[in-house]
């Protein structure tokens, strides 16, 4: 196949998809392949539900004229997001690392969005099927992109840069995460800054917290980083940003202006500071900056402050690693109120060989920093011998609750996606 033709067809038609169970009407369907589905065997439903080109990549019983043969389904989806990405002339805005790609994506977004019109990667599209669905959805009226690219294995930021191609980029921390496939950090380090290695190839532009050690060391410790000249450092003292206080929104003094958030989190301080480096150095107005600051939330359960009938919830419950976790707990200790301070933590997955002494150690963290009041769930947590409330699963903590009412507290919720501890608000 042509990928040229197939352009020439989505030029006309400006619509993909790849899922028969949302519209595909109008659309170029692709009929991907995963672990656990085939999407040539809906290729006739795609047909029936007004999908008026479909890239198949095993022969089908009729030879349909909207029927596109290729080697590979997949493929020619991301060639088409290149093909498309080499005819857009605009700034693209790389986000990858462990913790916080989303918010400071989202964060990143709003402040650049007060001076051009700028397209954002929407949810989790961040992978090697997502992310060229999101470039497809770039039209002429953009001026900016900020993507954001996610990774489980050594090479795939390389992919993901391939298909992108972005002119800037920034990696937010490294920490322990997906080490089920990465094994260790040196790989973490290894593939997460292979976005600086595309970004060099191509003469880009990288933002880097010049005060993360982690970050700062690889720097020095490779001739093609420390060489090179497009580095733009952000960070507390150089944005002269500080915390003025957590209760449990953030109020920041940056360069003596008082600002009052409406996030929670410390940790999310760097990823705040992220978007005001990359917003001046695109010359963002700085009071426009400042309005983003104090109108932003964050949701989806990512750092959101709930309030109920009986307890407020800080909900962190999209996604847990140990560094993470730490990030969490140590956030909310400092957290200023009257109100009592319970923890409810899930297992973190995807952790590998080590993930029962990694849970180990976050349960010594919290000893460390004298928690009383915590509640473990999960088979992983459940396994260790500790003095906190446990329970094996989440459906035997909801039992717990429904008896116990839980009230007057101020509640950190956090545990990996497949805990899903976002329903335990339901009860609290």
């Amino acid at each position: 196949m042509n990928i040229d033709f197939l352009y020439s067809k989505f030029l006309e038609i400006n619509k993909v998809s790849t899922d028969t169970r949302k519209s595909v009407q109008g659309s170029i369907f692709f009929c991907l392949k995963g672990p656990n589905y085939n999407g040539n065997n809906f290729a006739y439903e795609a047909l029936k539900k007004g999908a008026e080109i479909i890239v198949i990549d095993e022969k089908q019983k009729t030879n349909e004229p909207q029927f596109i043969l290729v080697e590979n389904s997949l493929k020619a989806l991301q060639n088409l997001a290149i093909k498309h990405r080499e005819t857009l002339k605009i700034p693209v805005i790389a986000i990858t690392g462990t913790n916080g790609k989303t918010s400071t994506k989202n964060l990143i977004h709003d402040v650049l969005n007060e001076k051009f019109k700028v397209m954002k990667t929407i949810g989790n599209f961040n992978n090697h099927i997502g992310l060229p669905l999101s470039i497809l959805s770039i039209n002429k009226n953009y001026e900016c992109a900020v993507l954001e690219f996610g990774a489980s294995k050594i090479g795939d930021i390389t992919e993901l840069c391939e298909i992108g191609k972005p002119n800037y980029g920034l990696i937010t921390n490294i920490g322990k995460a997906h080490l089920e496939e990465f094994k260790n950090v040196d790989n973490i380090i290894k593939t997460k800054t292979e976005l600086w290695e595309y970004l060099i190839k191509k003469n880009g532009v990288i933002f880097v917290n010049n005060e993360d050690k982690t970050l700062i060391k690889v720097i020095s410790k490779k001739k093609l980083f420390s060489k090179y000249n497009k580095f733009e450092n952000y960070g507390p003292k150089k944005n002269d940003v500080k915390i003025n206080s957590i209760s449990p929104f953030l109020e920041l003094n940056w360069e003596s202006k008082l600002i009052k958030t409406k996030i929670v989190g410390d940790y999310n301080l760097i990823n705040i500071i992220a978007s005001i480096a990359v917003g001046q150095f695109f010359k963002v107005n700085k009071k426009n900056i400042i309005k983003i600051l104090e109108n932003n939330s964050f949701n989806n359960n990512r750092s959101q402050l709930i309030k109920t009938d009986l307890n407020e919830i800080i909900l962190d419950a999209y996604n847990a690693n140990p560094s993470s976790m730490e990030f969490s707990i140590n956030s909310f200790i400092k957290i200023k109120s009257t109100m009592k301070k319970t923890l409810i933590l899930g297992d973190m997955l995807e952790l590998g060989e080590g993930s029962k002494n990694l849970h180990l150690e976050l349960i010594n963290f919290l000893k460390k920093n004298k928690i009383k009041n915590c509640i473990l769930v999960g088979s992983i947590f459940y396994q260790i011998d500790c003095d906190f409330l446990k329970f094996r699963d989440k459906k035997s903590l909801e039992e717990y609750l429904k008896n116990n009412i839980v009230k007057k507290n101020i509640i950190l919720i956090k545990g990996s996606r497949k805990m899903k501890l976002e329903t335990l608000k339901e009860l609290l």
